[in-house]
């Protein structure tokens, strides 16, 4: 006989979680709260939690007893996993109970806000022009859809009666699934550019905390809108008040936020008190869901999306399921902690040379940066710092151009202490007999197509040089040997490196074609960061283009 603890307790809860376990001979109780440290019974077996109550190392810790953790929810982010394991305490999920449910609420919001129903329903009272209430069709619109598991999915086949063209984003996409629901799988840059709505069903990780930033908010149409129905973590909200102030978009529908707990909270004396649940981080949450409950482009719903009768039972099902299961031995449903976060590839190539200015082929021979290199330098330092890039070891070539690249960009970064290598895998191509030479020049002479092929072909001899083949085996051995097991290790690290060393590595990490490596150029002052797999391919990119900038006491010149 086991002793229960369910929170967060409905009345709905009661019922239906009374009825799954009648006729067992485990002992359950009811409390209405989250889960505290306040609310514990030391003899607990089992605790049952939704998604407000935060399961943390101290509660853990607080229940010497307790071996099941069966979350009534399918997130599990509420629960300290590392706790959890480190006690052998199993938790699990109710991994499927409403993927309809969420997704047509998803397209409750979405209605809503195209068809600008809060103000709608307003305009008895203020007398609103109908002007004012003129909405957008879904029809021949376009969707994105982020993450494609069972609620994206069903979102989408929604779409798809609306008449909406569909373009999606995950990680792990789903082939078998676009080519039946007919959509298309797009970078989430160009998701985030080409979508008109946008709806978020991915899970929340450490790892994708804050998916959506201020780079893909940026690239958002002003006229588009975001749903959220998933977890409030992935987007930073402090980034989409910015936008949603400035009209930068046209509105958001939230049912998850940062910090909704609070949104829970009824007596707010009470909350000042509550030390399990305020915090420095609390507190600017509440500021900014206060702030978006005053905005007139925004809908905000409280965790709302599961709450159907047939959902809610489902859930409650599954879970009962869950605990009869675990006392004989069954665990179907248990999760794991999420693998370990992997760190950030951040690549950049060297900034302008002395070489580079003239138009000369630099290859292997050792060039100083020039004065406009040395200030571009510190401007992608700068960047780095604004980013919030921060790394964990840093390597570059053996040419000096690269080394004060890396110089200039630690320096202006605040990281000028880090430690950095010298690796003659990240050199130049060498350019052989076309070393010094004036490219120009040499194109005039041996003409454009010829030219082209020397400078991006794949495999297209240099008299007594290198090829781009001959640069991607070296280059890609050193990432696989020494960067990527620092990248599944959790380390952050920077690679200074030269155009035609950043596009082998390029060609390895993006999966690039020996043809398609051609119509591809690393320019200068832009820094490339990467999210990859334990193979070292992509699975998320982020470009930051730093502006040309003209230094205070020189005038711009004029061709």
């Amino acid at each position: 006989m086991a002793r229960i603890y369910f929170y967060d307790s409905t009345e709905i809860d009661k019922q239906q979680l009374t009825n799954g376990l009648i006729g067992t001979d485990h002992h359950w109780e009811f409390v209405d709260e989250p889960i505290s440290l306040e609310n514990l019974d030391p003899e607990t077996e089992v605790i049952s939690v939704f998604i407000t109550s935060s399961v943390t190392a101290e509660i853990i810790q607080a229940l010497p007893k307790l071996r099941l953790i069966a979350c009534r929810s399918t997130g599990y982010n509420n629960i300290n996993m590392n706790a959890a394991e480190e006690r052998n305490i199993i938790v699990e999920n109710v991994p499927t109970y409403g993927e309809e449910t969420v997704a047509e609420y998803a397209f409750t919001l979405l209605l809503a806000l195209s068809r600008k129903l809060v103000a709608t329903l307003k305009s008895f009272q203020d007398n609103t022009p109908l002007d004012k209430l003129c909405g957008w069709d879904l029809h021949g619109r376009t969707l994105g859809v982020i993450g494609t598991g069972h609620i994206g999915r069903s979102s989408i086949k929604i779409a798809n009666g609306f008449g909406m063209n569909v373009v999606a984003y995950d990680p792990y996409p789903n082939k078998d699934a676009a080519k039946e629901l007919g959509f298309q799988y797009l970078t989430l840059d160009e998701v985030m550019s080409q979508s008109d709505a946008i709806t978020i069903h991915a899970p929340y990780f450490p790892s994708n905390k804050h998916l959506i930033g201020s780079d893909q908010l940026a690239r958002m149409k002003p006229t588009a809108v975001l749903i959220n129905t998933a977890r409030g973590e992935l987007i930073d909200t402090k980034a989409l008040l910015e936008v949603l102030s400035k009209k930068k978009i046209a509105g958001a529908a939230l049912d998850v936020v940062e910090g909704e707990r609070l949104i829970h909270v009824d007596d707010d004396v009470e909350l000042l008190y509550r030390s399990n649940v305020v915090g420095s981080d609390m507190l600017k949450y509440g500021v900014e869901i206060l702030a978006l409950s005053h905005m007139e482009n925004v809908i905000l719903t409280p965790h709302n999306a599961f709450n159907t009768l047939e959902a809610v039972g489902r859930i409650n099902a599954v879970t009962c399921e869950n605990i009869i299961k675990f006392w004989y031995g069954d665990t179907p449903n248990v999760v794991k902690p999420p693998a370990k976060q992997t760190g950030k590839l951040t690549i950049v190539r060297h900034t302008e040379s002395e070489w580079n200015a003239t138009g000369q082929w630099t290859g292997i021979t050792d060039v100083h940066l020039s004065g406009k290199g040395f200030r571009d330098a510190g401007y992608l330092g700068q960047e780095v710092a604004i980013q919030n890039l921060t790394f964990d070891k840093a390597y570059c070539s053996q040419q000096i151009r690269t080394l004060e690249t890396i110089e200039g960009i630690l320096n202006a970064s605040g990281q000028l202490d880090l430690e950095y290598e010298r690796e003659a895998a990240l050199n130049e191509r060498d350019y052989g007999d076309y070393t010094g030479k004036n490219k120009w020049e040499v194109r005039d002479l041996i003409g454009e197509e010829k030219f082209q092929r020397i400078r991006r072909g794949w495999d297209e001899p240099v008299p007594n040089g290198e090829t781009l083949k001959d640069v991607y085996k070296r280059v890609v051995a050193f990432y696989k040997k020494t960067i990527l097991p620092q990248l599944l290790a959790g380390k952050n690290i920077l690679i200074v490196s030269h155009g035609n060393g950043i596009r082998a590595l390029i060609k390895y990490i993006e999966s690039i074609s020996d043809e398609d490596i051609e119509k591809v150029e690393m320019i200068f002052n832009t820094i490339l960061v990467y999210d990859v797999d334990k193979n070292g391919h992509m699975t998320h990119k982020t470009t930051h283009v730093v502006e040309e900038k003209v230094p205070a006491n020189s005038s711009p010149t004029t061709t």
